[in-house]
């Protein structure tokens, strides 16, 4: 497993889905449930958690666009950060 990927169970980000990867990296790959991956970055703008999902699109066609979310919680445990994430902003 690639160290830079936070694993998810879904095709899709839904508010309240918990992200869990390592701590020190910042920009990684997100992998969904159906195989398909996208790229995030994690932001601190001051002090606010933002989570930035580039495009992608799902084993089934649909196309996902580029998305900013916000993270409810960030949690850390020894060598993993854990993510709540928010609603997506518009």
């Amino acid at each position: 497993m690639n160290v830079h990927l936070f694993q998810t169970s879904r095709p899709h980000l839904a508010p309240g889905m918990i992200l869990d990867a390592p701590l020190d990296y910042d920009d990684f790959i997100l992998g969904f449930g159906d195989e398909t991956e996208a790229r995030a970055e994690l932001f601190f703008i001051g002090g606010r958690p933002l989570l930035v999902v580039g495009g992608y699109m799902t084993m089934d066609g649909t196309v996902v666009d580029e998305r900013m979310w916000t993270v409810s919680e960030v949690t850390v445990s020894g060598d993993r950060r854990i993510l709540r994430l928010g609603h997506p902003l518009e």
